[in-house]
């Protein structure tokens, strides 16, 4: 049976994601939807770093995971530098908790030492992957008597504990797979605290959802595998299990697994891109969520909303960057319908356009490109044509500096243009503008402009506008022609024409 909408309960959830790099597009969508179903009844999001492994913590980790959170506006109610009576919420605050437990555990026969040495267990595997079973683990050590662990003990042997598999079926329900049910037979004994004495995810994860009241555990699937030994682990404590619900694969174009090591996937990728929170978040949302209707544009509170787990799918979901560009796209429309939210693309986009262009324009009498106005400017022209906002300096670079009329795009738009008539546009618009006043240089005078060139020249339209494109940009893509004259100003857009007119001997290197 399929979990149904929760009606009015308040429910307790968390994200604990591992510090060991940074945060990534899985990671986020686990993070929203547990955040979404929080706020669609009500309840609590907390935010748990999960860092025991050591041997792997990144400590800037911790301050990026929680920078992308903030970015992508998911505010978390407990976590780290918040108060709240369950806390701590670093595992590696948290050790002792799970040292008692483990004891605990040992002492009531549900768990066992296990002194194997790394070279015994490599033989194991080996033998069991050879076997095609799937348990790791010979349970060697489960029959050792309580004078030989008492001896290893008193002579300083290293040694992990590891949870004793009961013997019959594991039985559970997931909220988005329905009811699972494993024999023991395919559960291998984990190990469930370290040699070092840190616990291994399994227990830690176990202990920390129980005395945080976490009702109900949003993870991925990868995780699904490990829940019978979660829900074993439950059992011997006496302690109530939470609900499970385990998200899909996200999936490369291949269908293998997203992973942080393929590629461009962390959240501070997507940031640098320009992609905005709410473009991303609609983005991830949709993959493995489907609403009872068709739609694809949502805020972040129509998501709250809308959401709830009835509506999360199975199947892996294959993450496709252009379905990305094309919401974000419409979420940069959206926020630039008005004055503040166009204020707040400037925002985003003046970073980058200084990254770009800033030591080339600084100290030049056209710094001012890299000011609020002249951006206002360009992003209001480019807004429809662009998918991000990092697109204005990648691919619209005109706009700062001077056409590379040599680039391999360029000089190939160039053949593609006769001569003649190369010189004869460039000449009659440089004539016209240059005859304007400021005040007669606007976007219907330019479109007269361009129209009576037209004419006067027999010219087809066609023609003008691609021969205008090429002088004033170099590239084949951008915005209306007439646009761009007005946005780069009158006298760029003349300097620029100048250079292919008949008497230019700059023409002649070009």
């Amino acid at each position: 049976m399929r979990f149904l909408r929760i009606f009015g309960t308040p429910v307790r959830v968390r994200f604990a994601p591992s510090p060991t790099g940074p945060l990534h597009l899985g990671g986020l969508r686990t993070a929203l939807f547990n955040y979404l179903l929080a706020r669609n009844t009500g309840g609590s999001f907390l935010l748990r770093i999960e860092d025991t492994d050591r041997a792997r913590f990144l400590p800037d980790s911790v301050e990026s995971i929680i920078s992308c959170l903030t970015w992508a506006g998911l505010d978390y109610d407990e976590g780290p530098n918040k108060n709240s009576s369950y806390g701590p919420f670093f595992q590696s605050a948290r050790t002792e908790l799970y040292r008692e437990h483990a004891l605990k555990l040992l002492k009531e026969g549900f768990a066992y030492r296990c002194f194997c040495t790394p070279e015994r267990l490599k033989e194991v595997r080996e033998v069991a992957h050879k076997a095609g079973t799937s348990i790791a683990y010979d349970r060697y050590c489960l029959s050792l008597s309580s004078a030989t662990i008492q001896e290893n003990i008193a002579q300083g042997l290293s040694y992990t504990v590891r949870l004793k598999t009961p013997e019959g079926r594991i039985k559970f329900q997931d909220l988005v797979y329905g009811t699972i049910e494993i024999a023991d037979k395919s559960i291998d004994d984990t190990i469930i605290l370290k040699s070092d004495g840190l616990p291994t995810y399994h227990l830690a994860n176990v202990v920390d959802d129980h005395f945080m009241k976490i009702s109900h555990v949003l993870r991925g699937e990868e995780w699904l595998s490990s829940t019978p030994k979660h829900i074993i682990m439950y059992k011997a404590f006496g302690w109530d299990p939470p609900h499970f619900a385990h998200l899909p694969l996200l999936l490369n174009k291949d269908k293998s697994k997203l992973s942080k090591r393929s590629g461009d996937v962390s959240v501070e990728r997507f940031m640098e891109k320009g992609y905005l929170p709410e473009g991303l978040l609609n983005f991830i949302a949709l993959l493995g969520w489907s609403p009872d209707y068709e739609k694809e544009i949502y805020t972040l509170q129509e998501l709250i909303s809308e959401f709830s787990l009835d509506h999360i799918g199975k199947s892996g979901m294959i993450v496709m960057t252009p379905k990305l560009d094309s919401l974000n796209k419409q979420h940069m429309i959206i926020r630039g319908k008005s004055s503040r939210g166009l204020n707040e693309l400037v925002g985003i986009l003046k970073p980058l356009v200084v990254a770009k262009f800033g030591q080339a324009l600084s100290n030049t009498n056209e710094g001012y490109k890299l000011g609020n106005e002249y951006l206002t400017t360009v992003l209001r022209t480019m807004l429809d044509r662009i998918r991000k906002l990092n697109d204005i300096p990648e691919l619209c670079g005109y706009y700062f500096l001077d056409p590379n009329y040599k680039s391999t795009e360029s000089l190939q738009f160039r053949s593609e243009i006769d001569e003649d008539t190369l010189r004869i546009v460039a000449e009659a618009a440089a004539s016209r503008i240059s005859i304007l006043s400021p005040e007669e240089y606007h976007l219907d005078a330019l479109k007269l402009l361009i129209s009576n060139i037209t004419k006067e020249t027999g010219l087809q339209q066609k023609q003008v506008m691609i021969t205008l494109r090429y002088v004033l940009t170099g590239v084949k893509v951008g915005a209306g022609v007439p646009e761009t004259m007005k946005t780069l100003g009158q006298n760029k857009s003349l300097q620029r024409l100048k250079l292919f007119s008949v008497d230019s001997s700059v023409n002649k290197s070009l």
